[in-house]
């Protein structure tokens, strides 16, 4: 939808499909090109052999990229686990990306952090919700790429945060992982020199259908940096 340029691209979380953002690319396209897919498996996109993680997708979106003829810069849209791989993305290929959106993004070392408060059995059973999607993702080995990967590109990125808690499965202690999220959140807007927090205060997880005004506001202003 929309023309002009840089082109806005927007990342789905994992097992998510382009309706994510219904409520989000008619608004962006008065201001830009603004481009949804789906990824392998989702919808009516080929299922691709094996285990995959974000640096598959990130190569696939390289490749769909170019045979679309959509040239650089982007502005990376990535909500949930499609933030990991507009993270990777914009780590591997700097000179294509010339802004950062990260909506309820997952940072790097979630995993970690979060597991080293939880007991074995509720690891075990954390891993095994999410590798059972429909993408057949690895979302461990793909935390394990982004600790890899090199540094963000010094580009404007705004982080959009939740303001009201999901919630945790059970046996999960709220209050010490709300702050683990906080503080992770926080940290994901340190990620390149420009980068600055906004919190969306109407909305859980999902925002790109509860508040999805909060994100055509991020995007715009990158979008006017970059003019600027």
């Amino acid at each position: 939808m929309g023309e002009g340029a840089p082109t806005v691209i927007l990342e789905s979380g994992l097992g998510g499909d382009h309706r994510t953002w219904n409520q989000v690319q008619p608004q962006l396209a008065a201001a830009s090109r603004v481009c949804v897919y789906d990824r392998a498996g989702i919808a009516d996109s080929d299922e691709a052999p094996g285990t995959r993680t974000a640096g598959d997708a990130v190569d696939d979106l390289a490749a769909l990229l170019d045979a679309a003829a959509i040239e650089p810069p982007y502005v990376l849209v990535g909500f949930s686990f499609g933030g990991a791989i507009t993270q990777l993305f914009a780590s591997t290929h700097p000179d294509a990306v010339g802004g950062l959106v990260l909506v309820e993004s997952n940072h790097p070392l979630e995993a970690e952090q979060f597991e080293a408060h939880l007991t074995p059995d509720q690891i075990e059973i954390d891993r095994g919700f999410a590798l059972d999607n429909p993408e057949r993702m690895d979302p461990f080995a793909s935390f394990e790429e982004l600790q890899a990967a090199g540094p963000l590109p010094d580009v404007p990125l705004v982080v959009v945060t939740a303001g009201i808690s999901e919630g945790w499965p059970p046996g999960w202690d709220a209050d010490t992982f709300d702050a683990l999220r906080a503080a992770q959140q926080a940290d994901l807007a340190t990620f390149t020199p420009q980068g600055r927090q906004v919190i969306a205060e109407e909305s859980t997880h999902h925002v790109p259908s509860q508040q999805p005004s909060i994100i055509v506001e991020a995007v715009e202003a990158v979008l006017s940096e970059l003019d600027g």
